[in-house]
């Protein structure tokens, strides 16, 4: 798959065609030549990776057609989130899960993590992204606790300008690895991920925003 072909499709997909700032583009890229080069997926984990990143595409599209038609949305104040640290598999989940029982704290809900858009303000009725069972997601004891409306680490926000340790997780990719952790300008994700960040709490009462990702000590 070629940078222009997956813009291409996702344009086709959602009938728009900003992508916003280009920062992305070269974590795409090389996110792109890893997987070519590196990666050894069969053609299942080939058609996923490719939906996941045209996805993302589609996603950017989206966020920035709300701020076309809403350009108000930008004056959104984001102060002082709290971002939990802590090195995987050390409890920060439960932390997480813990914090966000507080009813003043604005947190990254699981479902409109993979979805931003629409901003969860202008949905009426129930949210369609809400899967039908909103009880625990429960696994073997083995597994991290989950609640379809439990807080959400922030790396699918990162993965919408393609600096993600999500894609690790997805296939073997040592040289995009290694530019995340080198190279890459966290400053221009992290300012992205404020942008969508303001598109999701627009209308709501303004809370403090909780956060938490391990990728931020890595």
């Amino acid at each position: 798959m070629s940078v222009g072909d997956i813009h291409d499709e996702a344009i086709a997909q959602t009938g728009l065609d900003d992508f916003g700032d280009d920062g992305y583009r070269e974590g795409l890229q090389i996110l792109l030549t890893s997987l070519r080069d590196e990666a050894r997926l069969n053609a299942r984990g080939q058609a996923f990776i490719h939906q996941r990143i045209v996805g993302y595409l589609g996603q950017r599209l989206q966020v920035e057609d709300w701020y076309r038609r809403h350009p108000e949305i930008d004056e959104e104040r984001i102060d002082s989130p709290l971002i939990g640290l802590g090195l995987p598999r050390t409890g920060s989940t439960a932390l997480s899960m813990l914090l966000a029982q507080d009813p003043d704290v604005r947190y990254l809900r699981r479902w409109e993590s993979t979805q931003p858009c629409p901003p969860p303000s202008t949905v009426e009725g129930v949210d369609p992204r809400i899967p039908p069972d909103k009880g625990e997601m429960i696994g073997t004891r083995y597994h991290v606790p989950a609640d379809t409306h439990g807080p959400m680490e922030c790396h699918e926000l990162m993965a919408l300008s393609f600096a993600s340790h999500l894609f690790q997780s997805f296939a073997h990719v040592p040289t995009y690895s290694a530019w995340l952790v080198e190279k890459a300008d966290l400053h221009a994700t992290l300012a992205y991920q404020r942008r969508v960040m303001k598109l999701l709490q627009w209308g709501e009462p303004t809370r403090p925003w909780r956060l938490k990702c391990p990728s931020h000590v890595l």
